[in-house]
Protein backbone atom coordinates (compact mmCIF):
# COMPACT_ATOMS: atom_id res chain seq x y z
CA UNK A 1 0.00 0.00 0.00
CA UNK A 2 2.70 2.54 0.87
CA UNK A 3 4.36 1.93 -2.44
CA UNK A 4 1.20 3.14 -4.44
CA UNK A 5 0.55 5.87 -2.52
CA UNK A 6 4.37 6.85 -3.20
CA UNK A 7 3.98 5.63 -7.02
CA UNK A 8 0.16 7.26 -7.10
CA UNK A 9 1.23 10.47 -5.17
CA UNK A 10 4.19 11.15 -8.06
CA UNK A 11 2.24 10.29 -11.04
CA UNK A 12 -0.23 12.78 -9.93
CA UNK A 13 2.33 15.76 -9.02
CA UNK A 14 3.86 14.80 -12.41
CA UNK A 15 -0.33 14.95 -14.15
CA UNK A 16 -0.61 18.00 -12.63
CA UNK A 17 2.94 19.78 -12.95
CA UNK A 18 2.64 18.80 -16.90
CA UNK A 19 -0.77 20.06 -16.90
CA UNK A 20 -0.69 22.97 -15.15
CA UNK A 21 2.43 23.93 -17.90
CA UNK A 22 0.77 23.14 -21.27
CA UNK A 23 -0.18 26.13 -22.99
CA UNK A 24 -3.81 24.52 -23.43
CA UNK A 25 -4.30 25.34 -19.94
CA UNK A 26 -2.05 28.83 -19.59
CA UNK A 27 -4.25 29.81 -22.72
CA UNK A 28 -7.80 28.79 -21.22
CA UNK A 29 -6.99 30.73 -17.88
CA UNK A 30 -5.70 34.03 -20.00
CA UNK A 31 -8.83 34.01 -21.84
CA UNK A 32 -11.52 33.23 -18.75
CA UNK A 33 -9.49 34.39 -16.17
CA UNK A 34 -6.90 37.54 -16.73
CA UNK A 35 -6.81 38.32 -13.46
CA UNK A 36 -5.53 35.06 -12.16
CA UNK A 37 -3.71 34.63 -15.25
CA UNK A 38 -1.08 37.51 -14.25
CA UNK A 39 -0.10 35.87 -11.04
CA UNK A 40 -0.11 32.44 -13.00
CA UNK A 41 3.10 31.29 -12.99
CA UNK A 42 3.49 32.17 -8.96
CA UNK A 43 1.22 29.87 -8.46
CA UNK A 44 2.10 27.16 -10.40
CA UNK A 45 5.66 27.62 -8.30
CA UNK A 46 3.88 27.44 -5.61
CA UNK A 47 1.91 24.36 -5.98
CA UNK A 48 4.65 22.82 -7.78
CA UNK A 49 7.03 23.82 -4.39
CA UNK A 50 4.01 22.81 -2.04
CA UNK A 51 3.83 19.46 -4.13
CA UNK A 52 7.03 18.35 -4.04
CA UNK A 53 7.89 18.82 -0.32
CA UNK A 54 4.60 17.08 0.71
CA UNK A 55 6.14 13.93 -1.46
CA UNK A 56 9.33 14.12 0.39
CA UNK A 57 7.13 14.27 3.38
CA UNK A 58 5.43 11.42 2.32
CA UNK A 59 9.09 9.66 1.68
CA UNK A 60 10.70 10.34 5.06
CA UNK A 61 7.40 9.34 7.10
CA UNK A 62 7.01 6.14 4.83
CA UNK A 63 8.17 3.10 6.74
CA UNK A 64 11.49 1.98 4.19
CA UNK A 65 13.49 -0.79 3.80
CA UNK A 66 17.12 -0.99 3.25
CA UNK A 67 18.00 -3.00 -0.32
CA UNK A 68 21.53 -3.27 -0.29
CA UNK A 69 24.18 -1.65 2.02
CA UNK A 70 25.95 1.02 0.16
CA UNK A 71 29.90 0.49 1.26
CA UNK A 72 31.61 4.23 1.85
CA UNK A 73 33.13 4.60 -1.70
CA UNK A 74 29.85 4.48 -3.01
CA UNK A 75 28.41 6.83 -0.33
CA UNK A 76 31.15 9.54 -1.30
CA UNK A 77 30.03 8.71 -5.17
CA UNK A 78 26.49 9.66 -4.43
CA UNK A 79 27.31 12.56 -2.97
CA UNK A 80 29.90 13.88 -5.40
CA UNK A 81 26.71 12.93 -8.12
CA UNK A 82 24.28 14.51 -6.14
CA UNK A 83 26.32 17.70 -5.59
CA UNK A 84 27.26 17.73 -8.92
CA UNK A 85 23.37 17.90 -10.15
CA UNK A 86 23.22 21.09 -7.54
CA UNK A 87 25.65 23.04 -9.18
CA UNK A 88 24.46 22.11 -12.78
CA UNK A 89 20.90 22.79 -11.62
CA UNK A 90 22.20 26.13 -10.05
CA UNK A 91 24.58 26.81 -13.18
CA UNK A 92 21.55 26.40 -15.55
CA UNK A 93 19.75 29.69 -13.70
CA UNK A 94 22.71 31.53 -14.29
CA UNK A 95 21.29 32.83 -17.53
CA UNK A 96 17.71 32.98 -16.35
CA UNK A 97 16.31 34.85 -13.70
CA UNK A 98 15.50 32.76 -10.91
CA UNK A 99 12.81 35.66 -9.80
CA UNK A 100 11.06 35.01 -12.94
CA UNK A 101 10.82 31.79 -12.66
CA UNK A 102 9.28 31.23 -9.12
CA UNK A 103 6.41 33.56 -10.74
CA UNK A 104 7.82 37.10 -8.29
CA UNK A 105 9.14 39.14 -11.42
CA UNK A 106 7.95 39.08 -14.97
CA UNK A 107 10.04 37.12 -17.14
CA UNK A 108 11.77 39.40 -19.63
CA UNK A 109 12.03 37.85 -23.37
CA UNK A 110 15.59 36.91 -23.70
CA UNK A 111 15.37 34.42 -26.76
CA UNK A 112 16.73 31.06 -27.18
CA UNK A 113 19.50 30.22 -24.83
CA UNK A 114 22.53 28.89 -26.15
CA UNK A 115 25.66 29.56 -23.69
CA UNK A 116 26.61 28.21 -20.58
CA UNK A 117 24.82 25.02 -19.83
CA UNK A 118 22.92 25.46 -22.75
CA UNK A 119 25.63 24.93 -24.84
CA UNK A 120 26.80 21.42 -23.42
CA UNK A 121 22.91 19.85 -23.15
CA UNK A 122 19.42 21.35 -23.94
CA UNK A 123 18.05 20.60 -20.41
CA UNK A 124 20.57 21.13 -17.94
CA UNK A 125 18.44 21.13 -15.37
CA UNK A 126 16.83 17.56 -16.03
CA UNK A 127 20.84 16.56 -16.28
CA UNK A 128 21.13 17.64 -12.90
CA UNK A 129 17.91 15.94 -11.60
CA UNK A 130 19.33 12.93 -13.01
CA UNK A 131 22.44 13.15 -10.59
CA UNK A 132 20.86 14.17 -7.16
CA UNK A 133 18.18 11.75 -8.27
CA UNK A 134 21.22 8.73 -8.59
CA UNK A 135 23.02 10.22 -5.79
CA UNK A 136 20.14 10.09 -3.84
CA UNK A 137 19.24 6.22 -4.62
CA UNK A 138 22.86 5.21 -3.77
CA UNK A 139 23.14 7.21 -0.84
CA UNK A 140 20.27 6.09 0.83
CA UNK A 141 19.63 2.56 -1.23
CA UNK A 142 15.61 2.21 0.31
CA UNK A 143 12.84 1.38 -1.49
CA UNK A 144 10.84 3.86 -0.98
CA UNK A 145 13.85 5.94 -2.33
CA UNK A 146 14.43 3.57 -5.02
CA UNK A 147 10.63 3.71 -6.38
CA UNK A 148 10.93 7.59 -6.25
CA UNK A 149 13.99 7.95 -8.35
CA UNK A 150 12.17 5.50 -10.53
CA UNK A 151 9.17 7.17 -10.73
CA UNK A 152 11.40 10.48 -11.43
CA UNK A 153 12.96 8.95 -14.29
CA UNK A 154 10.33 7.55 -15.83
CA UNK A 155 9.01 10.82 -16.33
CA UNK A 156 11.75 12.69 -17.44
CA UNK A 157 11.04 11.74 -21.51
CA UNK A 158 7.95 13.26 -21.09
CA UNK A 159 8.73 16.07 -19.02
CA UNK A 160 11.55 16.84 -22.02
CA UNK A 161 8.85 15.85 -25.17
CA UNK A 162 6.00 18.71 -23.48
CA UNK A 163 9.16 21.27 -22.80
CA UNK A 164 10.49 20.65 -25.97
CA UNK A 165 6.93 20.94 -27.98
CA UNK A 166 6.40 24.68 -26.42
CA UNK A 167 10.12 25.65 -26.86
CA UNK A 168 9.50 24.83 -30.67
CA UNK A 169 6.22 26.62 -30.58
CA UNK A 170 8.25 29.57 -29.40
CA UNK A 171 11.37 29.61 -31.18
CA UNK A 172 10.02 27.34 -34.57
CA UNK A 173 13.19 26.54 -36.79
CA UNK A 174 15.92 28.55 -34.18
CA UNK A 175 14.71 25.71 -31.58
CA UNK A 176 15.37 22.67 -34.34
CA UNK A 177 18.34 23.31 -35.23
CA UNK A 178 19.53 24.12 -31.38
CA UNK A 179 18.00 20.67 -31.29
CA UNK A 180 19.90 19.02 -33.95
CA UNK A 181 23.22 20.39 -32.44
CA UNK A 182 23.00 20.20 -28.84
CA UNK A 183 21.79 16.64 -27.08
CA UNK A 184 19.14 16.85 -24.81
CA UNK A 185 20.95 15.59 -21.46
CA UNK A 186 24.05 14.30 -22.04
CA UNK A 187 26.55 16.23 -23.17
CA UNK A 188 28.47 14.57 -26.38
CA UNK A 189 32.24 13.17 -26.45
CA UNK A 190 34.36 16.06 -27.60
Amino acid sequence: MDYLIIGGGWALYFALHSLLASERVKRTVRSKAPVIARGYRFFYSLISTVGLLWLLYLMAITPSATLFSSPGYVRYIAMILASWGVILVITSFRHLSGWAFLGLKKEEKKGLIRKGTHAYVRHPIYSGIILIVIGMALYTPTDIVVLSAVCILAYLPAGIYFEEQKLIAEFGDDYLTYRREVPAIFPKKP
